[in-house]
């Protein structure tokens, strides 16, 4: 799989290898951020106006159907109004097409005698109805659309890198087929101005972790976001109410609305991945687990018999409980991405290792994931446990370098380069190691 990015936000050009380990290094404001959030934000729509659509023109063929039911039961009613949800889903899937439909109103109206205004609101009705089949029938006006909303949601801004007018986003997936998929998103102005789809991508849903501090508030936040999260599609649009970033409503749906049945399930492995060991080391680091209740949708973490609500638990432990949630509920598997952006920040060093070895493990076990980092501890600690697992060829290394005269970042493969890597991040350290030399600067 691959992502192109050209002019976009503070990226100029961008070509990303993901499938197993993608790890995205650079100093802070190169866009590595920017790199995952895009991957989110194109997965997300694809995925989602697949959901989205089905749902909205199931809720308006319902709704037209309900009211035709209706105007017909006034005189004679016809048959094949009389199950509503199964003639919808037969209409969606093309098992009875709205044609059809169509001719059978239409005799039926005029053997019944029905009026020039009853004829003229029926054929209404039935053109929405064909309308709303039509749209499921063009994708790319409703991956646009999801784009643009969750691109806004994420970023706030147009996405065109600045002085640029035009901007370009490529996602391939070749592990479908011979042929692959494609989206591609053209953007101008700020504006989705193109979308070409091909094919379906092998990625079922993609999760992006920012910061697992909001571990107290996960309720909270995904009532908040002004895009439905999965659990919550469907709901009443009141509950949309702040314009948080989608990805962590997105984030606090999965933590909390997961069956406390899947788990089980798939630490067994029955789908062929078994995440149990990956579990039980990240219940034996932090000393305990995080249990949801069902009833509340509230986390804690228990510890040795103590229950510890999540707003008094050290921000690492949280990291760990994040991955044990995620796990847990199916969330992250070989068909779901998962992107976490700079995961160190929150790990002192020894717990960055056992991280990186359980990120590892889970790679080997088919699960592409993205990370980001400006930590060369970090990044070797990855190297380091790749090698171990046998796993290098599944782990690809990019960096992100602003260039000299203008504002923007390319992104270049540093896979076969990687001293470039450490030797940029560790620049700092190596600036303030000669202690002696500053006591006699003083002198």
């Amino acid at each position: 799989m691959r992502l192109k990015l050209r002019n976009v936000l503070k990226i100029k050009n961008a070509d990303i290898e993901i499938g197993g380990l993608t790890v995205l290094t650079g100093e802070n404001d190169s866009g590595k951020s920017t790199v995952g959030k895009i991957l989110f934000s194109i997965l997300k729509a694809a995925n989602n106006a697949r959901q989205i659509d089905k749902m909205k023109t199931i809720s308006l063929l319902k709704s037209e159907l309900g009211t035709l039911k209706k105007m017909f039961h006034q005189t004679d009613p016809v048959h094949i109004l009389d199950d509503i949800p199964t003639l919808s889903f037969n209409l969606i899937e093309g098992i009875t097409l709205a044609e059809d439909l169509r001719k059978i109103l239409e005799t039926e109206a005029e053997k019944i005698g029905f009026s020039s205004r009853m004829i003229a609101m029926m054929r209404t009705r039935l053109l929405r109805i064909e309308q709303s089949l039509l749209k499921l029938d063009n994708p790319e006006v409703a991956v646009g659309e999801e784009f643009q909303a969750i691109a806004r949601s994420e970023f706030m801004e147009p996405l065109n890198s600045y002085g640029s007018e035009n901007s370009e986003i490529l996602f391939h997936d070749d592990t479908t087929d011979a042929d692959g998929s494609d989206i591609e998103i053209r953007i101008n102005q700020g504006k989705v101005d193109e979308v070409r789809l091909s094919g379906t991508s092998s990625l079922e849903d993609i999760t992006y972790i920012e910061s697992p501090l909001y571990l107290h508030i996960l309720n909270t936040l995904r009532l908040s976001s002004q895009i439905p999260t999965a659990s919550l599609r469907g709901m009443p649009s009141y509950l949309k109410k702040d314009n948080i970033p989608y990805h962590l409503a997105d984030m606090a749906d999965k933590i909390i609305s997961g069956s406390e049945e899947i788990p089980s399930l798939f630490g067994q492995g029955i789908f062929g991945v078994s995440c149990s060991k990956q579990l039980e080391e990240i219940k034996s680091v932090i000393g305990g687990e995080f249990i949801l209740n069902n009833k509340t949708k509230q986390l804690s973490f228990t510890q040795k018999g103590h229950v510890v609500p999540p707003i008094s638990v050290a921000s690492g432990i949280k990291s760990f409980g994040v991955l044990q949630r995620l796990i847990e509920t199916d969330s992250i598997s070989t068909f779901k991405m998962l992107i976490w952006d700079e995961p160190e920040i929150h790990l002192h060093p020894e717990w960055q290792i056992v991280f990186c070895r359980i990120i590892i493990e889970l790679v080997a076990n088919g699960i592409p994931i993205v990370v980001s980092s400006h930590s060369p501890y970090f990044v070797q600690a990855l190297r380091y446990f790749a090698s171990a697992k046998g796993i290098e060829k599944d782990v690809k290394y990019y960096l992100a370098e602003e260039s000299d005269d203008e504002m923007l970042s390319n992104v270049r493969e540093v896979t076969n380069d990687l001293n470039r890597v450490f030797s940029l991040l560790a620049a700092p350290l190596r600036d303030i190691m000669n202690v002696d030399a500053v006591r006699n600067s003083m002198k």
